[in-house]
């Protein structure tokens, strides 16, 4: 199975990290967060002046709205890039962690797309930041038994929708570092694109607690314990060792680290305990420098710049992997093909 195209949809409005500290209220905990967090610009989808006061269901709403227009652009570039006409599709798996719908986002996709209304479909809810890797996963799989179509896979995060100010540097960090996108992949049996060689889950549920929601009066309050940078380098690291050694290879023999930007910290604490170069990690530091964090999709961001950059040649050899909650690791081990 390959992955012949990916794209990427963002909401219109981008605002410095300035700018998102004045619209929130400066406080000496916010600024530590917002002007010492590497980003330099994130794309929220909600309007200038936006002060973070609205009701439950307005969160709702906007969550609803921005998630439904995302997703669809996201996965109509995808099919352009990849010159497959939407009724040719056959699969469609989708992830998000932010936005809540019943019917959930396969639904909504199916028909404004649109797709064919016997496309076949998953939907990974509520995994974290890993759950685009699982989509990735059940697209595959879905293509493995079912030979010579063509799948899908999407994730759409509305993180401005887990707003949530309670004045704990919890919080501030969350609101300083978390972003909204949406991404998509076309996978098909062969073709131009990262072949995918193998997946690998690596759950440590002793961290449990590590990250995940909260969900006080009906608002998601985001999870990020401190020790999740050195307890998800850790984990990271045992899920590459294991994806390596079950195909004889050693890290050296990696080209492109397609790696979840999870934050500064948690990308310079992997890129010690991995041996990563900068250059190894320029990717996932150019995401989180001009997107920052947008949970799930982001690691296809990552996929997308390296898939788009014109350096891949035949025989490349790339990591693809992030975390989530449960503390969980999902990772997949490609190599370019021509």
């Amino acid at each position: 199975m390959t992955i012949i195209a990916a794209a990427t949809a963002t909401p219109k409005h981008r605002y410095t990290q300035t700018q998102l500290l004045e619209m929130g209220g400066r406080d000496r905990l916010r600024e530590t967060f917002f002007l010492n967090s590497d980003i330099e610009f994130r794309h929220l989808y909600f309007p200038p002046g936006f002060d973070g006061t609205e009701t439950v269901d307005e969160m709702l709403a906007r969550a609803r709205r921005g998630a439904a227009e995302l997703g669809v652009q996201a996965i109509q570039s995808c099919l352009e890039r990849a010159h497959v006409a939407a009724g040719e599709v056959r699969f469609l798996s989708t992830a998000t962690c932010t936005v809540s719908l019943c019917p959930q986002l396969d639904a909504w996709f199916i028909r404004d797309v649109p797709l064919r209304p016997d496309t076949q479909r998953a939907h990974i809810g509520d995994t974290g930041c890993a759950a685009a890797m699982v989509a990735l996963q059940s697209a595959t799989n879905y293509l493995r038994a079912n030979p010579g179509g063509w799948a899908l896979a999407s994730a759409v995060e509305i993180c401005s929708a887990a707003l949530y100010r309670d004045g704990t540097a919890e919080a501030a960090l969350g609101e300083a570092i978390f972003a909204d996108g949406a991404a998509a992949v076309c996978l098909a049996n062969s073709g131009r694109g990262f072949e995918i060689l193998g997946h690998r889950t690596l759950m440590r549920t002793e961290h449990m607690g590590l990250t995940g929601f909260e969900f006080p009066q009906g608002r998601r309050r985001l999870v990020l314990k401190k020790e999740l940078p050195e307890i998800g380098a850790e984990v990271l690291e045992e899920l590459t060792d294991g994806i390596l050694a079950a195909h004889g290879l050693r890290r050296s023999d990696i080209r492109f680290w397609i790696l979840h930007s999870a934050g500064r910290k948690v990308l310079d604490i992997a890129g010690r305990r991995l041996g990563l170069s900068e250059e190894a990690l320029r990717p996932s530091r150019h995401i989180f420098r001009n997107f920052g964090n947008m949970s799930s999709a982001t690691v296809l961001f990552v996929l997308e710049h390296v898939m788009s950059s014109g350096e891949p040649r035949a025989g490349d050899l790339a990591l693809m992997a992030a975390m989530g909650a449960g503390f969980s690791a999902e990772g997949a081990l490609l190599r370019w093909v021509e």
